[in-house]
């Protein structure tokens, strides 16, 4: 029908645009290679030699503060009402990101955070500002908000083309250009597709000369109920906030973000760092070879585990299960990268990639299915205390706490560098203590769930029971008078 092609349309031009624009985090190996080779922050070494622990130190602070702008652009884009802004405005960022990355020299201390600020904030307001499309797709939203989750690491391709391209013997000025050209367009079509609100359940979308029509929701029905005060909604968001479940979800978001960041933060160190450790067994590791294997592998394989999310979903529920599974892929893939050898890399790189796909899925369903997502403002009128939502209140909570833990890696690599002089095995060491603890807890959160619905599946049993045999004496009685 008319409607499914458009809700189809605008769906796929939602994941291209998503994954021209959010590829900042897991797209950084490979364009850290091509920073590299374009000399930028080499003057930070002693007579400019190729690398030192400062430029190391200075690039990863780029990621860094661009993985954190890309959580609080996350955080923006969650209440933000009126997502048809909010995409343009996010795709004018990208665009000002890649302009700059085109122009700036090579020598400029501040022009390349600068960059990567603006890419990662405008690529969080582009990703996160536009999962309210699942709601347009009834009993598949589930299905499209994983797609929507594992986007943004397939997105890494983009770095991953631009490599290539720029070896072939294309500038990075010309790359860059062409990118901020193509997400530009990108801005104008959410102006022209995208409705002002954003999709509620149950909304439909149309065509109506070549734009997307949204049916109106009625009219307004002055009897009906006033909303709650804004004392109560506050309460609710403090009750929700102090929930084991949030907890738990806490502690699951704190532990994996502090696994994935410093993977991809400091994976090319930590490469470095293993090379030295082959050398002196009399072998050597190709590290541009492992970064652009690394990170191929990590847009590829990771949606070979979205239908296995969705199975382990389906038959186990969205807690405690799919966050034990998420904390045993961590904990393998931090065990492959103590090994001293080249062969546990290729494991790890399996691992790393279902891993991610299994944290990006697990934290959305949680999160949308824990708290209901009608958390947007669907008129100006509406009041304060009508629109706060306990999933609007805390998804920024969340993001903020994100942000604090990637914040930390980069002064971490700087002590692993220069306090430890570029000995990784005490900082695995911590993740892997750290993921042992979070695997622990999740498989008791599995086991209490298991038996909790056992329980009340047994009890919803008896009382059947009883109410069957109270009803087979009456039908006794009945027939005995």
């Amino acid at each position: 029908t008319g409607g499914k092609r458009a809700a189809a349309a605008l769906f796929l031009f939602t994941i291209w645009q998503s994954f021209l624009t959010s590829g900042i985090v897991y797209g950084w190996t490979p364009l850290l290679i091509v920073l590299k080779k374009e000399g930028v922050y080499r003057h930070r070494c002693p007579l400019e030699t190729e690398d030192c622990n400062e430029r190391d130190v200075a690039l990863n602070l780029m990621f860094t503060i661009g993985s954190i702008s890309m959580i609080f652009g996350g955080v923006l884009a969650g209440p933000f009402p009126f997502p048809k802004i909010g995409l343009a405005f996010g795709g004018l960022l990208v665009s000002i990101g890649s302009l700059t990355m085109a122009l700036a020299d090579a020598s400029s201390d501040f022009a390349y955070p600068f960059a990567y600020v603006c890419m990662g904030a405008g690529g969080g307001i582009i990703h996160f500002g536009s999962f309210s499309i699942g709601n347009i797709f009834g009993p598949y939203r589930g299905y499209i908000m994983s797609g929507l989750a594992g986007i943004m690491g397939f997105s890494s391709l983009v770095f991953q083309i631009v490599y290539p391209i720029y070896m072939a013997g294309a500038s990075r000025e010309g790359i860059f250009l062409v990118h901020a050209c193509l997400v530009l367009l990108n801005a104008c079509g959410s102006l022209w597709l995208w409705p002002i609100h954003p999709f509620r359940s149950g909304d439909s979308v149309s065509f109506k000369n070549g734009r997307m029509v949204v049916p109106p929701i009625g009219p307004i029905n002055p009897s009906a109920p006033a909303q709650p005060r804004a004392k109560a909604s506050w309460r609710a968001i403090y009750e929700a906030g102090l929930s084991k479940p949030f907890l738990s979800l806490c502690f699951f978001l704190t532990c994996q973000m502090w696994f994935s960041r410093c993977l991809m933060g400091m994976f090319s160190e930590e490469l470095e760092w293993k090379n030295e450790q082959l050398e002196e067994q009399g072998s050597k590791l190709d590290v541009d070879m492992h970064l652009t294997f690394f990170n191929m592998s990590q847009a590829m394989l990771g949606s070979t585990m979205i239908p296995i999310f969705g199975m382990l979903v389906a038959r186990f529920g969205h807690r405690g299960c799919p966050i034990f599974a998420t904390g045993v892929l961590a904990l393998v893939w931090n065990i492959c990268l103590m090994i001293p050898a080249e062969w546990p890399l290729y494991v790890l790189y399996f691992f790393a990639a279902w891993h991610r796909q299994f944290f990006q899925s697990t934290f959305m369903t949680f999160i949308t299915t824990e708290y209901a997502p009608e958390h947007v403002v669907h008129s100006l009128a509406s009041s304060l205390s009508s629109t706060i939502r306990i999933y609007g209140a805390l998804l920024p909570f969340i993001n903020i706490v994100s942000g604090g833990i990637v914040a930390l890696q980069n002064p971490v690599l700087a002590y692993t560098l220069h306090g430890l002089e570029g000995n990784f095995y005490p900082l695995l060491t911590f993740t892997l203590v750290l993921g042992g603890l979070l695997t622990m807890t999740a498989g008791m959160v599995f086991l209490h769930e298991t038996r909790r619905k056992a329980a009340l599946e047994e009890k919803i049993d008896e009382q059947n029971n009883a109410a069957n045999e109270e009803k087979d004496e009456e039908e006794s009685v009945t027939e005995a008078i």
